[in-house]
């Protein structure tokens, strides 16, 4: 590659400059933190209200079992 494509290929990949773009990156942060505080807020409720679920009486049967298989060995 020579230098004339070297400098056109890293001129295209500069950054523009800060204020042409500093408001749509500020909104698009805060945004995104925005989102990540609903998902977040939103696993954290629905772990917390399967966490509270009982657990079912099948499965304390079948935990039991598996208790009492294990002291008789």
């Amino acid at each position: 590659m020579d230098n004339k494509q070297q400098q056109r290929t890293s001129s295209t990949l500069e950054r523009p400059p800060l204020e042409a773009n500093e408001a749509d990156g500020k909104d698009s942060a805060r945004q995104y933190k925005a989102h990540q505080k609903a998902i977040t807020r939103g696993l954290r409720n629905f772990f917390n209200s399967v966490a509270a679920e009982p657990v079912p009486d099948e499965f304390m049967t079948l935990l039991r079992k598996m208790d009492e298989g294990k002291s008789e060995e």
